[in-house]
């Protein structure tokens, strides 16, 4: 993997407004910031050979909104990605076999692992440093990737939108 996007899906409904979590679907706010993600990555031009999904409601959704006419690969929608530590996100994007992988997935995983990504990378930057404080729905992050353990990926941060509103 030499690019990683990792992607948090939008606001979703309350707890309680599903039958349960992996159920829940995104308000219309969520709707209206999946939709402002999707241009962010346009913006960016975000690119990706695999693009994978958790495969809770709203992720599934956030994904059918946001990457809506960005040429991506048809998703992979995979158990293993809903509620991942950043661990199993690092292992299903590696097992992915491209160059340019998308995520699209939950805090904490999703935080853990950009905040990961960017104390390594040493990126001090007021944009990097926002990625390590929060990652709130519908936020993105780039990264280019120089390994394939984790702990020696030797990241590059390019870009994040959506934090330190």
């Amino acid at each position: 993997m030499k690019d990683l996007i990792l992607l948090r899906h939008a606001k979703a409904v309350a707890a309680d407004g599903a039958p349960d979590d992996r159920a829940r679907a995104l308000t219309d706010r969520g709707r209206r910031d999946a939709r402002a993600a999707g241009d962010a990555l346009r913006e960016a031009r975000a690119a990706a050979d695999a693009v994978l999904v958790s495969s809770a409601a709203r992720t599934r959704e956030t994904t059918a909104i946001a990457l809506q006419g960005l040429g991506l690969p048809e998703p992979t929608f995979l158990d293993d990605l809903y509620l991942a530590e950043p661990e199993a996100i690092w292992a299903a994007a590696q097992a992915a076999g491209a160059d340019r992988v998308l995520v699209v997935g939950h805090n904490p995983g999703l935080h853990e692992l950009a905040a990961h990504l960017v104390r390594q990378s040493g990126d001090r930057s007021r944009l990097a440093r926002a990625v390590e404080e929060g990652f709130p729905t519908s936020a993105f992050a780039i990264f280019a990737i120089d390994g394939d353990v984790l702990d020696a990926a030797a990241p590059r941060f390019i870009t994040a939108w959506g934090v330190g509103n």
